[in-house]
């Protein structure tokens, strides 16, 4: 194990984090007038202060680092990276609001995995500042911090592949370029159009300029903290159109955006998963439209948008909410269950099981009810053009099959932990978190937060949302012991 790169890469998370910090620094400068910076300027100083000296601390011993960054560094970086990154991402919470810990790591988690989840009821003693950190939080975590450090780090070389792949669920021989900074920074550069077109459209609908960069930080990167506790309730349709189509762009694959923006064409005709994610969202739309209509006293249109909003919403797993879905028939919530569990594409800001495993684990069933009377056929199962073979099903398989094992698990100890919540809210509150949705049902839902629950549960939850965004392995390895010998 090279712990010496490890500690040099991590060093370069905390710059990302201590230039993002003092960003809110400028922030809080900027809203000086507000009774609610009167102290939070401090604050900020004092955290930036701590997270420079933290990524000294951790270059300092590293500085000399082998440039050779192997596979099980990468994956020890991609899980200790974020941990990290939440742990420092929850000192503001606790400097400035003076909450628990337990729910400034929740919130801070909630906001580094893009997963929405919030532990606050009230804004009200949130400074801009601390606003503003919440939401650009998810703008660091879309493309995660992972992405923006092997961009900027020259010295990773083409092992840069690794923490792309398994940070961002993509394969890294999606990009054509000679070098895979080059490729990450393309996606960095898809990132901060997308970022900035979002913005404008906000602003064309005469959103204020506060709201618009934080709202544009969480819908590209597909969270769902907004500045206002009721969500997008209260915007008119203009405002929830724009999020609509930045929401679903933020669950698209962004490789596929690259090539579609190169106008290669083709390639948006052969992605299976694509065309599978237009379908979905189509078929989910008719049926929440159908039975939210009935009980609706809205116009069409309005019930029409709020239905295509929701279900955009809960897809990309991004969690905002314009209306109090908790309300719909049956049918509808369910599709919403369904839709958080299933996720967006891979190689996007979305979470959740992907469209793609979903797609092959489809197919790979099809193929084998076909066998079961055709037992000589021989069918290949193909996704975006590329054909499953044995090592990619076994990994399809072993993936759902720990996802499964995890929820099951985090359900019971969620259960032993909460006696007095609800079967609806315990289940929902552990997929939502593992699929880094947000909110869920019942006591979790889009009228409420999770600060209904103690603080054991709260870590839990956050640490669950940190394997939900990075796939699970990264975060498992870390407890392999074979992980840490030398040599194997």
């Amino acid at each position: 194990m090279n712990y010496a790169i490890i500690l040099k890469t991590l060093s370069a998370v905390m710059w990302i984090m201590a230039l993002a910090f003092s960003t809110c620094a400028g922030v809080s400068c900027w809203y000086s007038n507000n009774p609610l910076e009167a102290n939070a300027l401090e604050s900020w100083i004092c955290v930036i202060a701590l997270t420079i000296m933290t990524a000294f601390a951790l270059y300092i011993p590293s500085r000399k680092a082998p440039k050779r960054l192997f596979r099980k560094e990468a994956m020890c970086i991609i899980g200790i990276a974020w941990i990290l990154a939440s742990v420092v991402g929850a000192i503001p919470y606790v400097m400035i609001l003076d909450c628990s810990v337990a729910s400034a790591l929740f919130e801070s988690t909630s906001g580094i995995t893009t997963t929405g989840s919030s532990a606050f009821s009230s804004f009200a003693k949130f400074p801009p500042s601390l606003m503003f950190w919440r939401c650009l939080s998810h703008w660091i975590g879309g493309l995660g911090v992972v992405v923006f450090f092997v961009a900027i780090l020259s010295f990773l070389g083409a092992a840069g592949k690794f923490l792309y792949s398994n940070e961002a669920s993509a394969d890294s021989t999606d990009f054509e370029a000679a070098r895979i900074q080059s490729g990450i920074w393309s996606i960095v550069k898809l990132y901060l159009v997308l970022s900035i077109c979002c913005f404008g459209a906000y602003k064309y609908f005469d959103m204020s300029t506060f709201d618009a960069i934080c709202h544009t930080f969480s819908v590209v990167a597909t969270g769902g903290f907004s500045t206002h506790e009721n969500s997008f309730a209260n915007y008119g349709l203009g405002i929830l159109w724009t999020t609509i189509i930045f929401m679903f762009l933020g669950g698209t694959s962004f490789a596929l955006m690259l090539a579609v923006a190169k106008l290669k064409f083709k390639k948006l005709f052969e992605n299976s998963e694509f065309w599978t994610y237009l379908i979905i969202i189509f078929t989910a739309v008719c049926i929440v439209f159908t039975t939210v209509a009935y009980t609706s006293n809205k116009s069409i249109l309005e019930t029409f948008t709020h239905s295509v909003f929701q279900v955009v919403s809960i897809i990309t797993t991004t969690g905002f909410s314009s209306q109090n879905y908790q309300m719909w028939l049956p049918a509808a919530q369910i599709v919403l269950v369904l839709l958080t569990v299933l996720g967006g594409c891979s190689g996007s800001t979305a979470g959740g099981l992907k469209i793609s495993r979903a797609l092959a684990s489809f197919r790979l069933c099809k193929r084998e009810v076909e066998k079961s009377f055709r037992p000589r056929v021989v069918r290949n199962v193909f996704v975006n053009g590329k054909t499953i073979g044995t090592e990619e099903a076994n990994d399809i398989l072993s993936f759902f099959v720990l996802y499964m094992l995890i929820a099951s698990f985090s359900i019971t100890v969620l259960a032993l932990f909460e006696p007095k919540l609800s079967i609806t809210g315990n289940l929902t509150a552990v997929l939502a978190s593992l699929s880094n949705v947000g909110p869920g049902f019942a006591e979790i839902g889009c009228d409420s937060t999770y600060g209904v629950l103690n603080d054991i549960s709260q870590v839990m939850l956050a640490f669950l949302m940190i394997m939900g965004r990075l796939e699970i392995y990264a975060v498992l390895v870390l407890f392999m012991p074979s992980l840490w010998k030398k040599f194997q």
